[in-house]
This record gives C-alpha cells, sequence and structure tokens, in this order.
C-alpha cells in the first residue's frame, strides 16, 4: 500500500524542518566565541533565512505534492488521519511544554540566584534564550511529523 497524502506531507515538512533548522543551529553554534555584536547580527540574518526559506520550501514542495494527488478526499484525510495528527500533536506538545518550562526555570533561577549567572552565561542574553525557545519549538515540530508518519507507518 502506498503512503497517504498526510504521509507524503509530512515527510517533506519533516525533511524540509531537519535540513533547514539543522543547519541553522549549527550556524548558531559556529557563533561561540565571536564577539557579541558581530555574533546577533549574524543570528539574527540566520533567523530570517531559515524562516524564509522554510516558508518557501513548504509552498513549493506541498504544492507540488497537492498537485500530484488530486483527490480531495485524500487531500482532506479520514478520521484515522486525524486520529494520527492527535496523537503526534499530543507528543510534540509534551516535548514543547518540556523545553519551555526549563528556559523559564533557568531564567527563574537566575533571577533569585544572581551569583549563578557567571556559571550560565547561556541564559544572561535574550537571543540565546530566544534560540533555546526557538529549539524547543523545531524540536516539538520534528516529534510532531515523526509522530504522524510512525503511526501512518503502524497503522494504528
Amino acid at each position: 500500500m502506498g503512503m497517504s497524502f498526510k504521509e507524503k506531507s509530512a515527510w517533506v515538512s519533516l525533511i524540509s524542518t531537519v535540513c533547514i533548522f539543522g543547519y541553522y543551529f549549527y550556524s548558531i553554534i559556529m557563533l561561540i566565541g565571536v564577539p557579541v555584536e558581530v555574533a546577533k547580527e549574524a543570528a539574527k540574518a540566520y533567523l530570517i533565512q531559515a524562516v524564509i526559506l522554510s516558508v518557501v520550501v513548504e509552498i513549493i514542495f506541498q504544492s507540488l505534492l497537492a498537485a500530484t494527488n488530486r483527490k480531495s478526499a485524500d487531500i482532506e484525510g479520514d478520521e484515522r488521519d486525524k486520529a494520527y495528527e492527535y496523537k503526534a500533536n499530543s507528543w510534540a506538545y509534551s516535548v514543547l511544554v518540556v523545553g519551555v518550562v526549563i528556559t523559564l526555570g533557568g531564567i527563574i533561577t537566575l533571577e533569585y540566584n544572581p551569583a549563578w549567572a557567571e556559571h550560565s552565561r547561556v541564559m544572561q542574553f535574550p537571543m540565546q534564550i530566544a534560540h533555546i525557545l526557538m529549539l524547543s519549538f523545531i524540536m516539538s515540530e520534528i516529534v510532531r511529523f515523526a509522530g504522524q508518519i510512525y503511526y501512518n507507518r503502524r497503522g494504528h
């Protein structure tokens, strides 16, 4: 049996997200040791590029996928596809919540224990906190797409 439209769509999104944001986070890590002002500008440019590229790639590939699969019932999906999406969204939400809670816990800890700030330079700059939250979001998206694929492959 071939892949459903929803599974193909999840594969496109998973691969594009891993590739684009994998490169984005690799580029951010490579900014370690660069002067702060230079790193901020570069990080902003990387973020803008990643978001625009992600949108363009998704539009192009999802449009091509929809054009090759003209059955509207298949595009909308059935009850089984909706159940798979629900289960995958549940896992993704859990990953996002854990990332946000850990980040907020770090911020609050440093606020009440300023002496620890020297040991945790990562949490001292708003852009770094934003990147940590972005990582949580991207990881949740990866879990969501992977979950949809898993449940489609598994069949229940």
